[in-house]
C-alpha cells in the first residue's frame, strides 16, 4: 500500500474514532440532564450546614478582584458557617486595596497576605499559603475572575454532603465575556461543549469526572490527605483529580451550580493559557501512565482520554490536512477507493450536531449556532499550533533543565 494510502487511513481512523466515541457521549450527556434535573429537584437540605471556606488566589487582580467578591460573599450559604479568603500573593497593582475596601462591607471576607520569598509560585503555591487560615471543613476554590450565581456554593456543598461517595463536586462554568470577541464566542462554545460531553456523559456512563480549577467543593480533611495543591503541575485541578481516583473516590459535576467567568479576549493571552494547560495535561499524562497500566479503571480511562486527543486525534488532523494538500498540489494522490468525500461530510455534520446539542441544553444564543458551525475549520484549528506550542516549551525547559512555567492569565475590562 502507498505511503500516501497509509497516512490518510492513519487520519480517516484517528478523526473517525474519538468523533464515535464523543457521539456516544453526547447521548449519555442527555440522560445525565434529565437525572441532574430530577436531582435538583429532590436535593436534601442537611440539618447542619459544615462550616465552609472560599479560597480566591490573586496576584495582580485589580481589574476583576471586585466583582468576584462581590458575587462569592453575597452568596445565600448560612453566614454564620461562610468564609471568603482572598490570598493576596504579592500584588502590585491594587488588588489589595480592592479587597480590604470590600473586606470592610462584608465581614465575611478576610485577607490572607502571602509572606514575601514565599509566593510567586503559581496557583497551587498560593493555594497552599491559604489553606493553613482556613476554618472550614470544606474548601471552594475560585479563580480571581469567577462571578457565581447566588445559590452555586451553596447546591455544590449540598451535593458533596448527601453522597457519601464523592470527596468533591464541581459546578458548570460558563464565559461572562463571551460578547467581547470572535475568540470568546468561540471558547463560550468549546465550554457548554466539553463539559456536557467530558463531564457530564462521562459521570452518566462511568461516575467519572475531573475537577476544572473553579467552582468546586472538597473536603478539608480529604485535601490535606492529598497533601495539598501539586506545585509542580501547571493543572492542579486535573493533577488532583488524579489523585483523587487512587483512593477510589469520586468527583461529580453539576450542571446546576452555575459559575460564571473571564476568558481571553485577544489570541495571543488565549494561547499562552492553552499552551500552560497542554503542558500540564502533558506531565499529568506522563506522570500517571504508568499507574493507568495498572488500574485501567479509573486512571486508564482518564490516561486513555489524554491519549485519544493528543496521540491520536491531533496527529490524525494533521495527517489528513497533509494528505489533502498533497492531493490539491497534484504531487500524491490516494489510491484507496470508497466514499469518502461522503464520509467527511458526515463527519463534519456530525461535530455541528454534537456542538447544537449541547448549545441546545444551554438554551444558547442563537449567534452561537453559526459560531459553532465556523469554528469547525478556524478555532478547532489553532488547537494544533497550541499542541506544538506546548511540547516545544517542554522539550525546551527540559533541555535547559528549567521546570514548567507557570503563565498568568492577563485580565481585561469587559464590555458592559
Amino acid at each position: 500500500m502507498p505511503a500516501i494510502d497509509v497516512l490518510f487511513l492513519f487520519g480517516f481512523l484517528g478523526i473517525w474514532i474519538p468523533q464515535a466515541f464523543w457521539a456516544w457521549l453526547s447521548y449519555q450527556a442527555w440522560k445525565y440532564s434529565k437525572n441532574a434535573a430530577r436531582e435538583l429537584e429532590n436535593m436534601p437540605v442537611p440539618e447542619q450546614w459544615p462550616f465552609l471556606s472560599v479560597l480566591i488566589p490573586a496576584y495582580n487582580e485589580g481589574v476583576v478582584i471586585e466583582d468576584t467578591l462581590h458575587a462569592i460573599a453575597q452568596q445565600d450559604y448560612p453566614a454564620h458557617a461562610y468564609e471568603v479568603l482572598l490570598i493576596n500573593d504579592g500584588s502590585k497593582d491594587n488588588t489589595l486595596e480592592i479587597a480590604e475596601r470590600m473586606a470592610a462591607i462584608y465581614p465575611c471576607i478576610k485577607i490572607v497576605n502571602v509572606p514575601k520569598g514565599m509566593g510567586g509560585k503559581g496557583k497551587s503555591r498560593t493555594l497552599n499559603n491559604g489553606l493553613p487560615h482556613a476554618k472550614g471543613e470544606l474548601i471552594v476554590v475560585y479563580d480571581a475572575d469567577s462571578t457565581p450565581e447566588p445559590d452555586c456554593v451553596r447546591l455544590l456543598a449540598q451535593t458533596l454532603i448527601a453522597d457519601k461517595k464523592l470527596v468533591a463536586v464541581n459546578g458548570k462554568v460558563r464565559t461572562r465575556n463571551w460578547r467581547d470577541s470572535i475568540l470568546t464566542r468561540f471558547i463560550a462554545i468549546e465550554f457548554i461543549f466539553f463539559q456536557w460531553i467530558f463531564q457530564g456523559g462521562r459521570w452518566q456512563r462511568f461516575e467519572l469526572s475531573t475537577l476544572m480549577g473553579t467552582n468546586y467543593v472538597i473536603w478539608r480533611d480529604a485535601l490535606e490527605t492529598l497533601g495539598g495543591f501539586d506545585e509542580k503541575s501547571l493543572v492542579d485541578d486535573t493533577e488532583m483529580s488524579f489523585r483523587i481516583f487512587l483512593g477510589q473516590r469520586r468527583i461529580k459535576w453539576v450542571p446546576y451550580a452555575v459559575g460564571w467567568q473571564q476568558d481571553p479576549p485577544s489570541l495571543s493571552v488565549f494561547i499562552k493559557q492553552r499552551s500552560r494547560w497542554t503542558q500540564g495535561n502533558f506531565y499529568v499524562t506522563s506522570k500517571y501512565l504508568p499507574i493507568a497500566l495498572r488500574k485501567p479503571f479509573p486512571i486508564g480511562i482518564e490516561i486513555f482520554n489524554n491519549i485519544m486527543c493528543y496521540v491520536l486525534f491531533v496527529p490524525a488532523l494533521i495527517w489528513s490536512h497533509i494528505t489533502l494538500s498533497l492531493g490539491l498540489l497534484g504531487i500524491a494522490g490516494i489510491t484507496l477507493a470508497g466514499p469518502f468525500t461522503l464520509l467527511w461530510g458526515l463527519s463534519f455534520c456530525l461535530y455541528v450536531a454534537q456542538m447544537w446539542f449541547t448549545l441546545s441544553l444551554e438554551r444558547a444564543k442563537p449567534q452561537l449556532y453559526f459560531f459553532s458551525v465556523l469554528s469547525y475549520v478556524t478555532y478547532s484549528q489553532i488547537f494544533l499550533f497550541i499542541v506544538f506550542k506546548a511540547a516545544y516549551d517542554m522539550l525546551k525547559n527540559k533541555i535547559q533543565g528549567n521546570s514548567l512555567q507557570w503563565y498568568k492569565t492577563e485580565r481585561s475590562k469587559e464590555r458592559k
